[in-house]
């Protein structure tokens, strides 16, 4: 899988991208498929944003948290992730034949 980390408006620090890079690994459990993974952290105001973008075999899946902090910014969009690949995953076991 590959992934890529943006950071606006403010600098990832390195453990915090090798954090996140560990956090996206460990969603291959759920679904093997995942091609690549773009991280967005976007700190412009008061709120901070995270955007998770997932590329999948033939799906994309996207995942957008806000926060006031951005370490649960990044806790919500990996929850969202989660939520979405295992629907995916559910929805292509049951209807294979």
């Amino acid at each position: 899988m590959e992934i890529q980390i943006t950071s606006r408006h403010n600098k990832a620090s390195q453990t915090l991208q090798d954090n996140i890079t560990a956090e996206l690994k460990k969603m291959e459990r759920f679904y093997d498929k995942i091609t690549s993974c773009r991280v967005v952290l976007d700190s412009e105001h008061v709120d901070k944003i995270v955007e998770i973008s997932m590329t999948t075999q033939g799906h994309q899946l996207i995942a957008t948290a806000k926060a006031d902090n951005l370490g649960k910014a990044i806790d919500s969009a990996l929850a969202k992730t989660e939520r979405q690949l295992k629907k995916l995953n559910q929805k292509i076991k049951s209807h294979k034949p």
